[in-house]
């Protein structure tokens, strides 16, 4: 199979999962304490069941958009492009991770088998906690490092705004740490956007 007979799959993929990501994101509302998180989730079950669907489909989409990126940075900047996309899968592919975890939360609360006080103990757990570590770190690096291939790559290959916008997300995101919950949803349009670009950017090229 030639290249330009998957990559233009490779690119909708790439803006199918970033969407997804946006809409996973507007589904699932974590509240101000664990005690909140537990209402919402038991007040809008089958909205935050949808939500962790869409994690899990923004987390295929993008791992298969991944291999788009490689192609559209074939000159400067394609080393740190490549380490960018090893580094984003690891990001991508823990999605699917805290998609079940968000479907495994459901279960417990519908099931009146979590409390307030049990949802806190879990929640400062170090393999929980680390498991996040990873997770999100793997998508702040690889955003910097995606940013940086794209700068490096110039602006015949994507308009500056797109790593811009990356490296505004990874910024704003790491301010917005103790922020309330809408503030860190919103800062998903600052990532999804770069992707779709860089999507739409593969099929014209």
């Amino acid at each position: 199979m030639r290249v330009n007979d998957w990559l233009p799959v490779s690119a909708a993929s790439l803006v199918t999962g970033a969407m997804a990501l946006l809409l996973a994101s507007a589904l699932t509302q974590n509240g101000d304490d664990p005690g909140a998180t537990l209402m919402i989730v038991e007040e809008a079950s089958g909205r935050w069941l949808g939500g962790a669907l869409m994690f899990f489909l923004a987390s295929v989409g993008l791992v298969l958009g991944l291999p788009s990126i490689i192609v559209l940075v074939r000159g400067p900047g394609r080393r740190t492009a490549m380490a960018a996309c090893a580094v984003l899968a690891v990001g991508y592919v823990g999605t699917a991770g805290y998609a079940a975890l968000l479907v495994f939360l459901r279960s417990l609360v519908v099931t009146d088998s979590v409390d307030a006080a049990s949802l806190t103990d879990v929640s400062e757990e170090a393999g929980l906690l680390t498991f996040v570590a990873i997770w999100v770190g793997a998508f702040y690096i690889g955003e910097l490092l995606l940013a940086a291939a794209l700068l490096r790559a110039g602006p015949e290959v994507i308009g500056p705004w797109v790593p811009a916008l990356l490296l505004l997300h990874v910024v704003v995101a790491l301010v917005s740490t103790a922020a309330p919950d809408w503030v860190g949803r919103v800062t998903v349009v600052l990532a999804a956007l770069p992707l779709c670009a860089i999507g739409i950017r593969v099929t014209q090229r």
